[in-house]
């Protein structure tokens, strides 16, 4: 069934506020849009339709916006490539693990890592900023099993998991607020791109959807990557708490809507 004007003029809408908040706080979610999309009725029943469909604006929003932090120089090269090369492979080993864990089970458990990292996050923002010391000291252990790890979820579940993967960065590799912002983002978009392309080879993307979407979505991102360096990193960690929050919900819900 076509979707009508004013539908598409909703997705557009919502699309150019989801990249907004996606290119500020180096979030591609996906989760949020995803339902928007299913609910649209543009896509048809079909699951990996929407599935390919929301991969493909997230990719589309997340290459913007890391081009523009690029240019701000909001993203740290080196693990920025440690990240992409390791999710990538937990990502694909992941896939193929996708029968052998309960769903319900999987969805929970990120939805409880997301709500500590968000709880973490919140309160570490209270934290006076002269005390906060970011000091990225290189560990190649740490940054591949965060890299590989949240990929293998992700893997599982279809997802791209930068709200695991970000709130890891600036937790554990003491990464400076915009930068992991950035660089999530960056590593985001090459995650997403390579599962875009399997989705393109499976013809599962709707194009009049992605074109609407995907087009604000990466204006969105844009505009939102150039207000990040405005805020504090106090501030971004406590806008970026409150995000996952809402992320943290999404996931208890799909695990709810699976038992």
């Amino acid at each position: 069934m076509p979707i009508d004007s004013f539908t598409l003029f909703t997705l557009g809408s919502l699309g150019l506020a989801i990249g907004f908040v996606g290119g500020l706080l180096g979030l591609v979610l996906g989760v949020l849009r995803y339902p928007l999309i299913l609910s649209a009725g543009g896509v048809g029943v079909s699951l990996a339709m929407v599935a390919g469909t929301n991969i493909g604006i997230s990719t589309l929003g997340a290459m913007t916006a890391a081009l523009t932090h690029f240019r701000q120089n909001n993203v740290h090269l080196r693990i920025f490539a440690i990240m992409a090369g390791t999710g990538a492979v937990g990502a694909f080993i992941g896939s193929m693990l996708t029968r052998q864990v309960p769903a319900t089970l999987l969805f929970i458990v990120i939805g409880l890592i997301i709500s500590f990292e968000a709880y973490s996050l919140i309160k570490s923002s209270r934290k006076n900023e002269y005390i906060e010391k970011y000091s990225i000291k290189p560990n190649l252990g740490i940054e591949s099993s965060i890299g590989f790890g949240v990929g293998l979820l992700g893997g599982m579940v279809g997802l791209v998991l930068g709200s695991i993967r970000m709130p890891a960065m600036i937790a554990v590799l003491k990464m400076e607020p915009k930068v992991a912002v950035g660089t999530n983002l960056a590593a985001s978009s090459i995650m997403g791109a390579a599962g875009l392309t399997g989705h393109l080879l499976s013809g599962n993307v709707d194009f009049l959807v992605l074109g609407v979407m995907g087009s604000t979505a990466m204006i969105g991102g844009y505009i939102g990557a150039k207000y990040t360096n405005r805020f504090s990193a106090k501030a971004l960690k406590l806008l970026i708490g409150i995000i996952l929050i809402f992320v943290a919900v999404m996931m208890f819900l799909k695990a709810a809507a699976l038992i």
